[in-house]
């Protein structure tokens, strides 16, 4: 599955021509990442103030009812919860979704702004000792966010991908296969299968209730909470869909899940969930599941976005860390 990012240049020119539809006098238009989806930051060239932030959407990834199910979420999460989010901005005609049409293809770019929220991502914290406490706060905050689509009715409204089995670690998974990766040998390739094959059967087991499974964030990491004095703010909802609660404690471990300190990493998330919502033992049981399952789907996300800005440091080790997740968990419930 490609990006379709290796034309930058095409992508600055959705951007600049959905930014014109904004009300700002000649905006500037900066590249801050290539990821699921191009993201620039809209600001005034005289003065340098960041007016807004807006995302350019692969063709083909999310749809407009996706796209308009992301501005409804977002909108309930500010209303009825303690958090912040960036709300969308409206183009002068009142719109909330552009759609940039390349005239070479015909392909049609998907745009949406959405304010700029000031402060520092928790991922800039530099103190180590900090860390559990930021993961207590992502744990509380991950338990906001469950509590609040529980509760809301339009729930059922919601368009957005499912993020069970299949789509994260089957042979047609959204991200792709992870089989893909390029580093696999059939010795590797052979024990993330039957690891596959044991989480589907405990996955299966475990159920989807109304209790454990719903609309998710998917990617509810340090890197997407904003710190601003007492304000929290959470940002990048471009994964958001339907799962697992526990997946949103697996996305929390992205790329870091073979750390010695993993287990007190978890414990304070769950310190954090438990102050909102309650966590069951038949909960705790699948929290290894969990983990490997989302650093499997992550094989594959590497495999198939080589081309995007975070994936340049990531791949350095990580089939051996995945390795040794996979043996831990062979040793546990092989």
């Amino acid at each position: 599955m490609a990006t379709n990012f290796d034309n930058p240049e095409l992508f600055q020119w959705v951007a600049e021509q959905a930014a014109a539809r904004y009300p700002f006098d000649n905006p500037g238009c900066r590249l801050l990442a290539f990821s699921e989806n191009a993201t620039y930051l809209i600001f005034d060239p005289v003065t340098g103030e960041k007016l807004c932030v807006l995302r350019v959407g692969r063709p083909g990834y999310h749809t407009r009812p996706e796209y308009e199910s992301e501005i409804s979420w977002l909108r309930q999460i500010n209303d009825y919860t303690p958090l912040t989010v960036a709300n969308p901005i409206p183009a002068r005609d009142g719109s909330f979704i552009q759609e940039v049409t390349d005239p070479a293809t015909g392909n049609v770019y998907f745009c949406m702004a959405t304010e700029f929220l000031s402060g520092e991502t928790l991922e800039h914290e530099t103190d180590p000792a900090a860390v559990p406490r930021h993961f207590e706060m992502l744990g509380e905050i991950t338990a906001y966010l469950h509590r609040q689509t529980e509760i809301w009715n339009g729930t059922k409204e919601i368009v957005r991908p499912h993020w069970d089995c299949d789509n994260m670690i089957g042979p047609h998974a959204i991200w792709g296969d992870w089989r893909a990766y390029p580093e696999l040998t059939p010795e590797t390739q052979g024990a993330i299968e039957r690891c596959v094959g044991i989480i589907y059967r405990r996955l299966e087991r475990y159920g989807k209730t109304p209790q454990n499974y719903g609309v998710i964030h998917a990617d509810l990491r340090d890197t997407n909470i904003i710190v601003e004095g007492d304000a929290v703010k959470v940002i990048d909802f471009d994964d958001f869909g339907f799962g697992w609660h526990l997946h949103d404690l697996a996305g929390a471990l992205t790329f870091i899940e073979e750390r010695d300190d993993v287990p007190d990493l978890v414990n304070a998330w769950l310190d954090g969930y438990r102050k909102v919502l309650p966590f069951t033992d038949t909960d705790f049981v699948e929290i290894d599941t969990f983990i490997l399952q989302r650093r499997i789907q992550m094989l594959a996300w590497l495999a198939s976005h080589q081309d995007s800005t975070p994936v340049q440091g990531y791949m350095e080790g990580y089939l051996d860390g995945t390795m040794g997740l996979v043996d831990r968990y062979l040793k546990l419930f092989g």
